[in-house]
């Protein structure tokens, strides 16, 4: 299959199947090859093999090409990929940064202990402040249960606690 662009597919499906084809003497071309077809097995032959090609060329429809889903799946994954790397390049270059200031700063102790120190107490200052997000989580979806008991839910039980 050659490729072309989708803007050129669409065109020539607009061109070979429009809804006015009609034929010299005014009747609805794709009526007539139906009626042909009901009287002529092999132009309903050719027909099917007509709407078969037609239907593979249809941008409308959607493709069941296995080769072009795992391709777009690649591509994604491909470009997920390559966010996560920025993020990280960025999240150690921001990282980098807050150390190297870290180190000029004029303090009594040596710049190599001020940076060990700046980073490590970054990443204590971020557990922290994970470990605090998780509690909120957590103390919001105790609240939520506990202001909807399972009691209160209104399910169709088949079989009630106190019906007979």
């Amino acid at each position: 299959m050659v490729f072309r662009p989708k803007w050129q597919r669409i065109l020539e499906w607009m061109q070979t199947s429009t809804p006015v084809d009609t034929d010299p003497t005014g009747g609805k071309t794709d009526e007539i090859l139906e009626e042909q077809a009901i009287k002529d097995p092999e132009k309903a032959q050719s027909l099917i093999a007509r709407e078969n090609a037609r239907s593979e060329n249809d941008p409308r429809l959607p493709a069941l090409n296995r080769k072009n889903k795992l391709r777009t799946l690649a591509l994604a994954g491909a470009i997920c990929l390559i966010a996560l790397m920025i993020l990280a390049a960025v999240a150690v270059a921001g990282a980098m940064f807050v150390v190297d200031q870290a180190a000029r700063l004029e303090l009594s102790c040596p710049p190599a202990g001020t940076s060990t120190l700046t980073l490590v107490g970054a990443s204590l200052l971020g557990a922290a402040a994970w470990r605090v997000g998780q509690a909120v989580l957590r103390r919001r979806t105790a609240r939520a249960s506990a202001e909807n008991p399972p009691e209160s839910r209104t399910e169709d039980d088949q079989n009630p606690v106190g019906a007979p």
